[in-house]
């Protein structure tokens, strides 16, 4: 009986542990952080985000001089209940920012970690600080 138990326990424990901090409630006007593959869900609204990907990262390194900011780019996907869903690219630097969709502001306030130089990023470990408004 006890090793039948175990396996099945193990593999409980694996399933909780490949899939964090999905579904996290956020509040709207307050900023929260999503892991790339992950989603958040806003508590006003049913506003669905899912950080998709990280369609590109140009920042400067840190220790590095560079002529240019550089760039980080997301992708986004976002619904609300039984609406159409909407993907979008938002940047840290350039625009757009933000989107609109369905009376919501949906703003990329930050991405990490920052870029160092020789140290390329692994894209699972990529989190974007966001933040929801109403659309005024």
């Amino acid at each position: 009986m006890r090793i039948t138990t175990i396996p099945i326990l193990l593999l409980m424990l694996l399933s909780f542990a490949q899939n964090p901090a999905s579904d996290d409630k956020v509040d709207l006007g307050k900023e929260f952080k999503i892991k790339n593959g992950q989603q958040a869900i806003l508590k006003e609204g049913k506003l669905r985000i899912t950080f998709k990907s990280v369609k590109g990262d140009s920042r400067c390194p840190t220790g590095v001089a560079c002529v240019w900011a550089g760039n980080g780019e997301v992708v986004i996907e976002v619904v609300r209940k039984n609406k159409k869903q909407v993907v979008a690219t938002l940047n840290t630097f350039s625009e757009p920012k933000e989107i609109t969709y369905k009376g919501f502001k949906i703003k990329l306030v930050a991405l990490s970690p920052y870029p160092k130089i020789n140290e390329p990023i692994d894209p699972k470990d990529y989190e974007a600080t966001m933040v929801v408004t109403k659309d005024e």
